[in-house]
């Protein structure tokens, strides 16, 4: 689930980094930092987002008035679907989003709603709880279909539903509205006190107005999102927000007896000024807390990317515990439902306290932030409240939320959505080498060969050699479309059969792709995974057959992506400082990981089946980053083949008791531009080593004999003359019609895709004749078709 329970002292956690540490590094990898009362610059991508307040908001739908085309309380297990585009100051067109708020008024019994795009699936999951005749109201961020329609469900009873428009969020950029800016929640009023007013309450059927800008919000912010909080109410009521000199005949909040609290935004005037009017019979205490503000430009801000209802932690999930009191749970939102592990400037979260065992409040914020004094949900004992809360995202794209209450409680939170800062952009890898794997074979049908690359224009080239003797049968799919990718592709057999091919976008994410059935031709949609590493993934299978990614961030840090359950996300293994990609060969339990790090030396680790990582040992230096190759040999002893910083190619084998020899020993006097490639030949039991020379052509060197650790003279590949190539090369293992092989492939300055086979040599055996078996060893040459255009 990616949390964590625990408990702490009720005051502040301090930041573990110091704050200019942290802007500093994040400068460095080129992301931007957000100070309160600063701009992001977040939607330079087009991607839009950007926010249109309301200063009056409009009627979307009341069963009791008959708006929205539906009279009459709503049943239990109803879905209630009506128009949002067009109507109540919506566009017909150019809205991704809208913020709404959403009434249950008087249910016969307790019940819950949720509220999902007309079209789309019903999301398992609640937004607004409210027991029986009450009248309640909370804030929902909310996609709108591809009819311009929303769906409302109510879950138990009868109920009237009204929902009112606060604003929408637009689908380009350079439009109307401004980007979100968050802050670390601040109180601005408090009636109680005299924060932002005279210490005394909202009398009844008066009014009052506050100044919401000149502090954590700025004067011309467009608008604001709060916390609304409504405190000890003597009754059930509501209350109204407009502009001064305005009116507004649409609630702020809905609230029962007691304390009540929910986000939701408030458009600013260029005063930075809201008039609160209490239509009720009674006083009413009111705190607001900022928790961001909204723009008034589209260039400024990050701009929204709305996720339709995912729950993210139930903590009865299993028999879980609750949060006890004073406890806090961290919930991880980057890296999950495509996000990235970075670039996130906030998140908003839908937080349900279930049947607190006692009365109290939460507090929200980010992992390794301060921690705020302003609440975010208030509940009494045995009261189900839910509310709308936007919050910045620490370490691991993390929130953490502590319970300050007497009592447990169970806690749902729900992903909405999330606003995006600028991501660093990774530049195309030219001329970055070929993936090539052997699927299993079906039946008693050799295995085809399958090939992917992305050319020096980003396009993902996906070919599929139906034939393994016949290197014609290639037939070549660019899955890409005007989509770019980095490269190098990884390519992974999925336990059903299907081949999947995980490569970097340009935006520094990751994508993945899969066949539609095995063994055929057609590819699926591209999903977008997130994570956004600092260099291209690497797929691997673990013993149950699940495809597990693996990638390294700018930090450093390792994240795996185990493809099982039905909302596989990017998890954290730990900061390892480590640089690039992973390499992935065969473990005794699990997989051995081996990755640079940013000292230059090689580190190495064992990722388990179930998912558990081992500590880190480092298995020698002065290497270049991106170079590491190995092969697994019986006792699953791994050799690494590096290339040396001085560009010699060097490499060491595991020890019988897992441990690495001190020095790396010299692969002949070969040195190379770029990294070196190795496997185990599967006719005659030796280590290969495969290199592009200085010249660019691509060589070879056996080892004299199986377990001798000596090599040969390094020789071309080609024999009949100069085939030179602009890639490194890879090499994987083959069977054929005539046995066990194995193949050479690479690209040259043309992107032609040259393919050399080692042949089966009738008469040579394993013997230990020097280099007798390696030197009659030949290759044949072949050149795949070319890829449509």
């Amino acid at each position: 689930m990616g949390i964590a329970l625990g408990q702490d002292s009720v005051g502040q956690k301090r930041w573990r980094i110091a704050r200019s540490a942290v802007a500093a590094l994040l400068v460095a990898v080129g992301l931007s930092v957000v100070q309160p009362g600063g701009v992001a610059y977040a939607d330079v991508a087009g991607k839009g987002g950007d926010y249109v307040p309301f200063a009056s908001p409009g009627s979307l739908l009341d069963t009791r008035t008959g708006a929205g085309g539906i009279t009459g309380p709503r049943p239990g297990g109803s879905t209630t679907t009506f128009q949002a585009l067009g109507v109540g100051g919506i566009p017909a067109s150019g809205v991704s989003a809208v913020l709404i708020d959403v009434d249950a008024i008087s249910p016969s019994v307790s019940t819950y709603l949720t509220v999902w795009p007309d079209g789309e699936p019903r999301p398992a999951l609640s937004m607004l709880n409210a027991a029986a005749n009450e009248r309640l109201s909370n804030s929902v961020v909310v996609k709108v279909g591809s009819t311009g329609r929303l769906s409302v469900y109510n879950q138990s009873g009868n109920v009237h539903i009204a929902v009112d428009v606060q604003g929408y969020f637009t689908n380009n950029a350079g439009g109307a509205g401004g980007g979100f800016v968050p802050t670390a929640h601040t109180r601005l009023v408090d009636t109680r006190s005299g924060l932002g007013s005279p210490t005394s309450a909202i009398p009844a059927r008066g009014s009052r107005t506050f100044t919401l800008t000149g502090g954590v919000v700025p004067s011309g912010a467009a608008g604001v999102f709060l916390d609304i909080i409504v405190v000890n109410a003597a009754s059930s009521g509501y209350l109204l927000a407009f502009p001064p000199g305005g009116t507004s005949h649409r609630s702020l909040i809905e609230y029962p007896a007691g304390t009540t609290s929910h986000g939701g935004s408030v458009a600013l005037p260029s005063s930075g000024q809201v008039t609160i009017r209490n239509p009720n019979t009674h006083a009413v205490d009111l705190a607001l807390t900022a928790q961001g503000y909204f723009t008034g430009s589209s260039s400024t801000g990050a701009g929204l990317r709305a996720v339709t209802g995912n729950r993210l932690l139930d903590t009865r999930h299993n028999g879980g515990a609750p949060i006890p009191a004073n406890g806090y749970v961290d919930v991880q939102f980057g890296g999950t439902n495509g996000l990235p592990t970075r670039g996130i400037a906030a998140v908003a979260l839908n937080l349900t306290v279930l049947n607190p065992s006692a009365g109290g409040y939460l507090r929200v914020w980010p992992v390794d932030g301060t921690q705020p004094s302003p609440s975010v949900l208030n509940y009494a004992t045995a009261q189900s409240r839910a509310s709308l809360a936007i919050s910045q995202v620490g370490t691991e794209g993390k929130v953490r939320i502590r319970n300050y209450g007497s009592g447990t409680v169970h806690l749902l939170v729900d992903l909405q959505g999330w606003f995006a800062d600028p991501l660093p952009s990774v530049s195309i890898q030219p001329y970055s080498k070929t993936a090539v794997q052997q699927l299993t074979p079906t039946g008693t049908s050799l295995g085809s060969v399958e090939y992917a690359y992305v050319d020096n224009l980003g396009s993902v080239r996906l070919g599929r050699q139906t034939s393994v003797d016949d290197y014609n049968s290639v037939q070549w799919t660019t899955v890409s479309g005007l989509e770019a990718f980095v490269g190098p592709v990884s390519l992974g057999q999925a336990s059903d059969g299907r081949v999947q091919a995980v490569a970097q976008h340009t935006d520094s994410n990751i994508w993945s792709i899969s066949q539609t059935e095995p063994n055929q031709p057609g590819w699926a949609a591209w999903a977008q995974l997130g994570g956004s590493m600092a260099a291209p993934p690497t797929v691997a299978k673990v013993a149950d057959g699940t495809l597990v990614n693996f990638g390294v961030d700018a930090d450093g840090r390792l994240w795996h992506y185990r493809q099982t359950g039905t909302s596989p996300a990017w998890r954290s293994l730990g900061l390892a400082d480590l640089t690039g990609s992973v390499t992935v060969v065969p473990a005794q339990n699990g997989l051995r990981l081996l990755a640079s790090a940013v000292d230059g030396s090689v580190k190495t680790a064992v990722y388990g089946n179930d998912g558990t990582l081992s500590g880190w040992t480092t298995a020698g230096g002065s290497v270049t980053p991106g170079t590491i190759a190995a092969v697994v040999i019986p006792g699953y002893r791994t050799r690494l083949v590096v290339r040396a910083t001085d560009g010699t190619v060097v490499e060491k084998l595991q020890e019988l008791n897992g441990s690495w020899p001190a020095n790396w020993s010299p692969v002949g006097s070969f040195t190379s531009p770029g990294a070196p490639a190795v496997i185990l030949d599967p006719a005659l039991g030796r280590t290969v080593v495969v290199a592009r020379g200085a010249d660019n052509e691509i060589y070879r060197v056996f080892e004299t004999g199986p377990g001798t650790n000596a090599w040969g003279d390094w020789a071309m590949v080609s024999d009949w003359g100069s085939d030179p190539a602009a890639t490194d090369p890879t090499v994987a293992p083959v069977t054929n019609s005539s046995g066990q092989t194995f193949v050479i492939v690479f690209r040259n300055l043309n992107q032609a895709t040259r393919v050399y086979e080692r042949q089966n040599v009738s008469g040579v055996g394993r013997g230990q004749d020097g280099e007798s078996a390696a030197s009659q060893v030949s290759f044949e040459a072949n050149t795949l078709p070319a890829p449509p255009d």
